[in-house]
């Protein structure tokens, strides 16, 4: 008898940039996990644009493990346009959307799971958080904006753990290049009447590499956000 938090049919897509520290870890990880947790299920990496071993971990990934799929960016394009790549790649009824820094558990989708029963989209929210005060204060500002802009309470709208129903990528447009994504997804959800839950999720220290956030995108996703609102 299947679990009832055994997901049939589990699509994972991350984004990586030269994150050839952490993503052996992290595919060696999601290969364990992933058929503990779902029936089927394939995993869709992005590489946008690396210039260290990554491309090299996810050939040789894909050639041992066939449910592996890599999309190449020649050049980097954006972690939103990876994103975007990466879940117009995916192919089964369900599809978590994550990061590949190994900061999340894949083990959590089925946690968040039970939510699709009654919404559309299951949103994770790191707690507790392991990031630098700097950007615990920012992404605090950020949430508020965003609930502002969304009309509704959200508590954690740049975790990358967001589970959907398929449905969800058909009824949203999404085209921000950048880390305006997640909000982008949230705002076209809402404004196509999908609801979504919320429940905590793990969230790690980076293990490795360095993170690609820097100041400047904070101040662009505030401006991001704002058009957002204008769109409503």
């Amino acid at each position: 008898m299947t679990s009832p938090r055994r997901i049939p049919e589990l699509s994972v897509t991350f984004p990586v940039l030269n994150e050839q520290e952490v993503l052996p870890s992290v595919l060696a990880e999601a290969l364990e996990v992933l058929p503990a947790i779902a029936d089927r299920w394939e995993l869709v990496v992005v590489d946008d644009g690396s210039t260290d071993r990554t491309p090299d971990i996810l050939r040789e990934a894909a050639e041992r493990e066939p449910r592996i799929r890599v999309v190449t960016h020649a050049t980097p394009m954006g972690y939103g346009a990876a994103v975007r790549d990466g879940l117009a790649a995916t192919t089964l009824m369900v599809v978590l959307m994550t990061d590949g820094d190994g900061q999340f558990d894949i083990r959590d989708a089925a946690d968040l799971f039970p939510l699709l029963q009654r919404h559309h989209l299951a949103v994770g929210y790191r707690h507790p958080r392991h990031d630098p005060w700097g950007r615990l204060a920012g992404s605090k500002v950020y949430n508020a904006m965003a609930s502002w802009v969304l009309g509704r309470r959200i508590r954690d709208v740049n975790c990358s753990m967001k589970l959907m129903r398929r449905s969800v990528l058909e009824m949203v447009d999404l085209k921000s290049d950048d880390w305006l994504i997640d909000a982008e997804l949230m705002a076209g959800a809402r404004r196509a009447g999908l609801d979504w839950g919320e429940l905590p999720v793990s969230h790690r220290s980076r293990p490795g590499g360095e993170s690609k956030v820097r100041p400047v995108d904070f101040a662009r996703g505030l401006r991001g956000l704002w058009t957002l609102r204008r769109l409503r």
